[in-house]
């Protein structure tokens, strides 16, 4: 199945210029959408270490700049454009892989990345196959200015489902938590599961947040386009083949067939 998504990404990135003339998605270097680093992976949605590890030097091999949340919100602001070869690295949730695994890798390459947290998660989850960073975590994180954060709500709920003071809550409170914790401006936002409307992007922007990131692209709702700039699903098969399918997307960002910001979140069935 793996094998016939890339020949069918690949076909797709041929014969279609569907995105090429997208002048909302072709602004934007490539953003990358990580979840969790695991040595064995649980889900489609995990990213070996060694396959991120390669990645990044896979990056750097071909003359890529990575962008902390601050540089990309800067260049977004003066409108020149990005950076011809700039890359967005980011990851949702705030899985405790992203210490142990690629905030050492990170570091070691002088590379940038931007953190999307979940605010009731931090330090909890313990019992489960997926537990979260700790506050003592967070903070040295946070420390490094390489590495940036970002909110991933306070509950990761799909806000198109709250209430408008729920919604509110969820987007607003997370902000002050984070704000409050790492001592940083909080200004970007990453939608839980991607799902926003035009009432979700009201509340982000009365929040104060001056981006926000979605997964696939479902639309603008009327809103400036760096309310829901898409990042490419970066999960296993992306290293398949020598980073065959990573490389691909990178490099064609401006003009990928929306497979490639589809979410594919699945366990991995045990053989």
């Amino acid at each position: 199945m793996r094998k016939i998504f890339l020949a069918l990404c690949i076909i797709a990135l041929i014969s279609s210029g569907s995105y090429a003339s997208d002048k909302n998605r072709a602004y934007y270097p490539a953003v990358l959408g990580y979840h969790e680093l695991k040595p064995i992976p649980l889900n489609e949605f995990d990213t070996t270490p060694e396959a991120f590890a390669s990645q990044l030097d896979w990056l750097k091999d071909n003359g890529y700049e990575t962008l902390s949340l601050e540089e990309f919100i800067s260049y977004l602001k003066k409108d020149e454009g990005f950076p011809e070869k700039s890359v967005l690295i980011t990851f949702d949730d705030g899985y405790n892989g992203i210490y142990y695994y690629a905030f050492p890798e990170l570091k070691k390459r002088g590379m940038k990345a931007a953190f999307f947290i979940t605010a009731s998660t931090i330090g909890g989850i313990k019992g489960t196959k997926y537990p979260h960073i700790t506050y003592e975590q967070l903070a040295e994180m946070a420390a490094d200015g390489n590495m940036s954060i970002g909110s991933h709500t306070i509950s990761h709920l799909r806000l198109t489902e709250l209430s408008s003071d729920a919604l509110k809550i969820e987007v607003s409170k997370s902000k002050q938590i984070l704000e409050n914790f790492t001592g940083r401006k909080i200004q970007a936002i990453a939608y839980p599961e991607a799902y926003y409307n035009g009432a979700v992007i009201d509340a982000v922007k009365e929040a104060g947040y001056e981006i926000a990131f979605a997964g696939g692209d479902s639309g603008l709702f009327g809103h400036e386009s760096w309310f829901s700039i898409p990042r490419i699903f970066t999960g296993l098969e992306l290293a398949e083949n020598n980073n065959a399918l990573f490389a691909e997307f990178v490099r064609n960002y401006k003009n990928m067939p929306e497979g490639a910001f589809k979410s594919r979140w699945k366990p991995i069935e045990k053989k």
